[in-house]
């Protein structure tokens, strides 16, 4: 009897029709130049890339896949004009396609070509709605109804009002928002006029020295202002709140005004309080409620908070609760004193590749011969199966010449694996892991690695990098950012845009960075155990990293003194494929898993900002008291030997 031939499946046939077509599609792309485009990509051979693509798009224009590869060759080489105009054909030839619409309202909001939105036909089409409103954000009011604050019972605060440099009318516009607060239990001593009102709380003087304020007023809480400082009637209520909650320090967010009483386009919103942030902070906080008042009159505002962060709690409460004159941008200060030795401490760099040896070569000459003690740095280059000739010879020409080391290890990509096993029986102070694809722009980068990591608290130093067209590919990662995942901060501004309170340009805390160029202490490394081969082995290691260091209570440093240009994922290549997007979204689903409410909260962005998109700071929304209060139990800053709740900044 013979036995029928099994049927094929309705899914097994098309998984076939499928693949039949992947390979007619690459077959044609290979033999007509989209191949060799991207291979001109890679190497920012911008115009050969395009040649490449438009000769290919000449016989299949139905390609929107190597569309959108033309138009992020335009974008990435700056020609914003040419991308946009591809992309508008591309749109014309499919409409459905949603993710056109967003990718080309992504390049206009990106070029600042706002008011083509107008002209582009696509408002309403599917998808387009995170996009609608690309405009800058309309100025926040500065009479926004804020939360109330709890009750505080007849708590006693004393207001010291410098008005030596203000016009009458400054102060009186000061002494009129403190007779509307909803906290009537305060004292406020003038200080420079002795024309302050009638109201029996006001206690004008010429002139306050140390011993101004009685023993009884030094024990409760005190405030120094400058005239023309307007609280919210709110503001003394939240600020007592957060002492109530045990802090010895708080302050709040404000307005910058304008002139004449109006706000300007955007208010100051602080980050979690962080000796480190306050430090290089060209805004500092402006009203501020110390427990106790020794000191404050002999420092200015800033002086006096970062002294706080020695011995004391700080909280930051998330409002807008005043409005502040303009004045010039605080200097940062200089980097502190090195907590040890650290003048020629030796520094490992680890480095895995595979091929791209061009690439590899352009990252080692630039480390090594933009070095200020290229004798002190140990260069090992983890080479992950390299099988080009070029590559290979790029590899042993390095080797040879005694100052590269290479490990060979042909096995499965893992990322983590490398580079723990490149730091397997190395003893060096300090350790950079970097990616092959980058060039170093920072003359003396070794130094600046040594002085940063000599900061105390310091455990982890990232850099700030650039793509080939000069736009910033990081400047730090900010967790829980776009879909609750991290996303790197910055991402595709222009290199000169500083971002609010110039974080994109100034040293500062992070989260997290990215371990395409990061340095550390060796102790720091060690005490987390490296990078988690098992879970991460690709994606999300760097920020797993990251959020097991700070929660061994270390700092993690964005440094823009040090510049890289990126080019991004060239041995790998990026996630394009169906297994390589599955890989990254399993990453990532056991990131949040590991981490929870940690991983999409992040203590360096205000939680009154409002995103769209890559864009972190688009407009700013209303709290309510309870996310206000959540915020700054979460961020309250102790110093290491006080119990309680660590800072999460």
């Amino acid at each position: 009897m013979q036995t029928a031939k099994p049927s094929i499946g309705f899914q097994t046939l098309r998984r076939i029709i499928k693949a039949l077509g992947d390979y007619r599609l690459r077959t044609a792309r290979k033999r007509y130049g989209a191949t060799d485009g991207d291979l001109a990509r890679h190497h920012n051979h911008w115009l050969e890339a395009v040649a490449h693509y438009e000769r290919y798009l000449a016989r299949f224009p139905r390609d929107i896949g190597i569309r959108i590869r033309l138009a992020s060759t335009w974008r990435e080489s700056g020609d914003a004009e040419a991308a946009i105009r591809v992309l508008r054909q591309a749109i014309l030839l499919r409409p459905d396609k949603t993710r056109l619409h967003g990718f080309l309202a992504e390049v206009i909001d990106e070029a600042g070509f706002s008011d083509q939105m107008a002209d582009t036909g696509l408002t309403g089409a599917p998808g387009w709605e995170p996009y609608a409103r690309l405009q800058a954000p309309p100025a926040p009011s500065s009479d926004r109804a804020e939360p109330s604050a709890l009750s505080i019972g007849s708590a006693e605060v004393q207001i010291i009002i410098d008005a030596g440099s203000a016009s009458e009318g400054q102060l009186f516009e000061t002494l009129e928002s403190l007779l509307r607060s909803r906290m009537g239990n305060w004292r406020a001593i003038v200080v420079g006029t002795n024309n302050a009102g009638r109201d029996p709380r006001i206690d004008p003087r010429i002139h306050l020295h140390n011993d101004g304020a009685s023993a009884s007023q030094r024990a409760i809480p005190s405030m120094r202002l400058e005239a023309g400082v307007l609280l919210h009637p709110h503001c003394l209520g939240w600020l007592l709140w957060g002492l109530d909650r045990g802090a010895d320090l708080i302050y709040c967010d404000h307005m910058v005004v304008a002139g004449e009483g109006r706000p300007n386009s955007e208010p100051v919103l602080q980050a979690a309080p962080q000796f480190l942030d306050l430090w290089t902070n060209p805004k500092p906080p402006r009203i501020a409620l110390f427990r106790v008042s020794d000191g404050q009159s002999d420092h200015s505002p800033r002086e006096a908070m970062i002294s706080a962060f020695a011995s004391r709690a700080v909280m930051h409460v998330p409002l807008v609760l005043g409005a502040a004159p303009e004045v010039e941008p605080v200097p940062p200060r200089p980097v502190p004193a090195p907590s040890f030795k650290v003048d020629n401490q030796r520094i490992l760099i680890v480095i895995p590749t595979r091929n791209e040896g061009a690439a590899l070569d352009v990252m080692l000459r630039s480390l090594i011969g933009r070095a200020a003690l290229a004798s002190r740095l140990d260069v090992v280059v983890v080479d992950n199966g390299s099988d080009e000739i070029a590559s290979v010879r790029v590899l042993n020409e390095w080797a040879s010449s005694g100052r590269v080391h290479v490990l060979r290890h042909d096995e499965a990509f893992n990322w983590s694996r490398l580079n723990n096993l490149a730091c397997e029986g190395q003893d060096q102070p300090l350790i950079v892991f970097a990616n092959n694809d980058m060039e170093m722009l920072s003359d003396g980068w070794d130094l600046e690695v040594r002085r940063l990591l000599a900061m105390d608290g310091v455990g982890v130093v990232g850099a700030r990098l650039l793509y080939p067209n000069d736009r910033v590919q990081h400047a730090g990662i900010v967790m829980g950012a776009l879909n609750c995942e991290p996303l790197h901060e910055g991402l595709r501004v222009g290199r000169d845009e500083h971002g609010p309170l110039d974080r994109w340009v100034r040293r500062r805390p992070a989260t997290a960075v990215t371990g395409a160029f990061m340095a550390m202490r060796r102790s720091v490394f060690d005490q987390v155990g490296g990078f988690d081969a098992k879970n991460f082995a690709v994606s999300c290691n760097d920020v797993d990293f990251c959020l097991r260091v700070g929660a061994a209570g270390w700092t993690i440093l964005y440094a823009p003194e040090l510049v890289l240009r990126h080019h991004e994922s060239l041995s790998r290549g990026h996630s394009n494929t169906e297994a390589k997007q599955k890989r990254v979204a399993e990453e990532m689903t056991r990131l949040l898993a590991r981490w929870g409410d940690r991983a999409r909260f992040d203590p360096t962005r205000n939680p009154q900002w409002e995103g769209r998109g890559i864009r972190l700071f688009v407009r700013v929304r209303s709290l309510t008291a309870e996310e206000v209060m959540d915020w700054a139990i979460k961020t309250e800053s102790r110093p290491s030997s006080q119990a309680g709740t660590p800072t999460l900044a």
